[in-house]
């Protein structure tokens, strides 16, 4: 547990300072980097409560760092936590709701197959969020690689998480959420 959430900050650490670099750079690594360690954590988890308060501890300590780093820099104030306290509570929620997703990719069954599209589609949702002008995660010209980027991560975690057959349901559960993001945003 303690594990989880010093991880967390350290990767809060070297976010907010590459918050400082090039936008590209800084696009790719956020939030990217704190989905893959509370993936990994929730899907580790002894249990539904450990896999509950290890993704809240992971994404706890991300979030740790960047606002300790905004405090320090009053002029960029919630730099990499979406610019306002509401969008930032949504990513905190959003990112400990990927750690009992992952949890329950462990089971062998429908519901398996269920978390694991839904966590694959709910990625893909908040990678796409990068590319949306006017959002507040949307990093400028970032559009053909961001894209790639979230292709890559959805088919990795689809095929990493799901094993036989399974893996063909939750392609298309996340697919079929992806596509529901994509139209809904008015492409």
């Amino acid at each position: 547990m303690v594990v989880s959430l010093f991880a967390g900050i350290l990767l809060g650490v070297l976010g907010a300072l590459l918050s400082y670099g090039p936008e590209p750079l800084y696009g790719v690594y956020s939030p990217y980097a704190y989905i893959l360690l509370i993936v990994i954590v929730g899907r580790s988890a002894a249990g539904f409560g450990w896999a509950l308060l290890a993704g809240v501890l992971a994404a706890f300590g991300p979030l740790v760092s960047l606002l300790t780093v905004s405090i320090l820099h009053v002029e960029d104030q919630f730099r990499g936590l979406g610019g306002s306290g509401t969008v930032m509570n949504l990513m905190f929620v959003t990112l400990a709701l990927f750690g009992v997703l992952a949890y329950f990719t462990r089971r062998d069954d429908l519901w398996g197959d269920l978390a694991g599209g839904v966590l694959a589609g709910l990625v893909a949702v908040v990678g796409m969020a990068s590319t949306l002008p006017g959002r507040p995660e949307y990093v400028p010209a970032f559009w053909p690689w961001n894209v790639a980027i979230v292709g890559v991560l959805m088919l990795g975690l689809v095929l990493s998480l799901r094993r036989g057959w399974g893996w063909i349901r939750s392609g298309a559960i996340a697919l079929v959420i992806a596509s529901a993001n994509f139209l809904a945003a008015g492409f």
